[in-house]
């Protein structure tokens, strides 16, 4: 009976480990050209959908927890890019050098992706530090009239230009509020960075984008980039999926 049940366990691993595989292989890998020396890596996840997803995440090149909520998302009908905007630059995925992520180069390949994607609009997603490049290319006159590109999605998003002094007010990278497109935050209900959420939807909607924001429920910020989780945020985690599809559908619900 213990060696039935040992074969079984093998075969089941087995098989997982196929599945895995043939999901990591489902995968399709793109390249954009800047110049002669710059060339972007793009993992897409998902075949042709009518809505796709241009995700800029913090461990760029590294296969992360987003990557499985993005394959969750495909099950639902997306398509996700992944852009890795730091490895062309030898950079290591830390929180200073995504913010040297140039601006032509993520507008760049917004619009390339774009403009030679299937899919009927698109919207972009950024989380923690990684909304620091989004805004960048938000920003850039190459995608500002994007008809298309339907807005963004922050995700518990940390775009300040640098730490603020006790009692003043945060200040935020100079391409905040130079967009025109849709944005839609979601911060941690347990992070004391909601409580900025009305002055950072004010900064955001200078240029006349409309910026509205919703809270996720019993998590700090980019909880689901945690190595230590709490119970709630393990459970948020799995089912992230989830909210980011319903806040996706709200805005492109919204548009005109």
């Amino acid at each position: 009976m213990k060696s039935i049940n040992r074969n079984l366990s093998f075969v089941l691993l087995f098989v997982m480990s196929l599945l895995y595989l043939a999901n990591a292989s489902a995968d399709n890998h793109l390249s954009v050209a800047i110049d002669e020396d710059i060339e972007i890596d793009i993992v897409q996840i998902g075949t042709t959908a009518p809505t796709a997803l241009i995700w800029f995440s913090c461990n760029q090149g590294d296969e992360t927890e987003e990557f499985q909520i993005a394959r969750k998302l495909s099950e639902r009908g997306y398509t996700v890019y992944f852009p890795d905007m730091l490895s062309a630059h030898f950079l290591s995925p830390t929180p200073s050098n995504i913010a040297k992520v140039p601006q032509h180069e993520v507008a760049r390949v917004v619009k390339y992706l774009v403009e030679n994607g299937e899919a009927d609009e698109f919207l972009l997603v950024g989380g923690a530090r990684a909304a620091v490049p989004l805004l960048k290319g938000l920003s850039d006159h190459a995608i500002v009239d994007s008809d298309n590109l339907q807005g963004a999605l922050l995700i518990t998003p940390r775009i300040l230009s640098k730490k603020p002094e006790p009692g003043e007010e945060p200040v935020y990278i100079k391409e905040a509020g130079l967009s025109k497109h849709p944005i839609r935050i979601l911060e941690g209900e347990r992070t004391p960075n909601r409580w900025g959420l009305p002055h950072l939807k004010s900064t955001l909607s200078r240029s006349g984008s409309a910026v509205d924001s919703d809270l996720i429920k019993g998590v700090r910020g980019y909880f689901y980039l945690r190595s230590e989780k709490t119970p709630q945020e393990i459970e948020m985690t799995r089912q992230f999926h989830e909210v980011i599809d319903n806040n996706v559908q709200i805005m492109l619900a919204a548009k005109p």
